[in-house]
């Protein structure tokens, strides 16, 4: 079983009743821990996230004691196939606790994603479809409304996190786990970008941010 210390004890509490589940399943290969729990930053209410190896494929979702519970179940070939053609997959495997490994097949997906992740280079077409992206919204911004312009900068702030994180060489993570790893970009506009970014006032400084990242996509 896997210690209580840290955040999350509630998390971890039910995650070694789940393990302890999976374990007696002898079709399940192994467990894996992963999002804020693993990483030791779950928030009171946080998910409990969890990849088990087995051979097949599917997501199951229920509720222990007031919290969320996502397992997916993977075979390691569809593992691999994920991790090859979407590189956002790696963010799933990184920060990830391995619990069960019957077989020692999870440390080598583990390893393929750290390898994809710390080798990824965003594609240039990506890039260029950022900057026009951005290249528009700066221009709809500039000629909008008060009420419009709160509206454009809101829907098009996930596209900016988008253009961050691609003229840092690095994949898109998804939604919650971008809000975890933000402070370790390298390449930002200014100290704070990400409160500034989403503060009541955030115009002005979806337009500064906008400017900051054009010329690095090109």
């Amino acid at each position: 079983m896997m210690s209580n210390s840290g955040n999350g004890t509630k998390q971890r509490d039910i995650f070694n009743r789940e393990l302890e589940n999976l374990s007696n399943d002898r079709t399940v290969s192994g467990v894996l821990l992963t999002g804020s729990v693993a990483c030791g930053c779950a928030s009171e209410n946080s998910d409990v996230d969890i990849i088990a190896l087995c051979g097949r494929h599917c997501f199951e979702t229920h509720f222990t004691d007031g919290i969320l519970v996502e397992t997916s179940f993977v075979t390691y070939e569809y593992a691999v196939e994920k991790l090859n053609a979407d590189p956002m997959a790696v963010y799933h495997w990184l920060d990830a606790e391995i619990a069960l490994d019957r077989d020692g097949r999870l440390s080598p997906i583990m390893a393929l994603a750290k390898q994809k992740y710390e080798s990824y280079r965003t594609p240039q077409k990506v890039k260029d479809g950022l900057y026009h992206w951005l290249m528009t919204a700066r221009i709809k911004l500039e000629t909008a409304d008060p009420l419009k312009k709160r509206y454009l900068a809101h829907i098009n702030s996930w596209k900016i996190l988008e253009a961050l994180w691609a003229v840092n060489d690095k994949p898109t993570p998804p939604a919650g786990t971008a809000y975890r790893k933000k402070g370790e970009l390298r390449t930002v506009p200014c100290e704070n970008w990400f409160e500034k970014l989403f503060s009541e006032d955030c115009c002005g400084a979806v337009s500064e941010i906008i400017d900051f990242l054009l010329p690095l996509l090109k």
